[in-house]
């Protein structure tokens, strides 16, 4: 009987070379901050894909014709008592297009949804996956957070 370890080792070492690209698309990877109303946002990176999300108890898709967007958002309240913030108030936008966050995650190593909104203590930062779905042929140009306008700038 004939080994299977040498295609075993090729599809793991063709993985490896060709990376998982297929998956997601890096759209920006230049952190923008901006602060407004006593809240610091920072818009760490913007992906496209991967296509779904499973996290707890919970697997979600894009519907036809769509994708999901992956961003990574770091929220500090910058005022000086406990206030609450909503990631539903962070849209992101594009040509004629504005989404609001399909879910929330809590940016772990597994997937694990957060709450909506949250409150933070004065000082407080926090870090917080965003993944919106968004129509495969656009690409967003921002994202509005309140009064906070982050630019998603195009490739270089």
């Amino acid at each position: 009987m004939r080994s299977m370890r040498p295609v075993s080792t090729m599809v793991l070492v063709g993985m490896w070379l060709g990376g998982f690209s297929a998956c997601s698309t890096v759209l920006m990877n230049t952190p923008v901050s901006k602060s407004a109303d006593g809240w610091a946002v920072t818009l760490g990176q913007v992906t496209q894909g991967p296509d779904e999300y499973v996290g707890e108890r919970v697997v979600m898709n894009p519907g036809k014709g769509e994708t999901l967007i992956w961003t990574i958002v770091t929220v500090r309240n910058e005022s000086s008592q406990e206030e609450t913030f909503s990631y539903d108030a962070c849209v992101l936008d594009g040509k004629g297009e504005a989404r609001e966050p399909l879910t929330v995650d809590r940016n772990a190593e597994a997937n694990s949804t957060a709450d909506r909104s949250e409150a933070f203590d004065s000082g407080q930062e926090r870090t917080r996956r965003l993944i919106y779905t968004f129509p495969k042929d656009q690409r967003p140009t921002r994202m509005r957070c309140g009064k906070i306008l982050l630019p998603v700038p195009g490739r270089r």
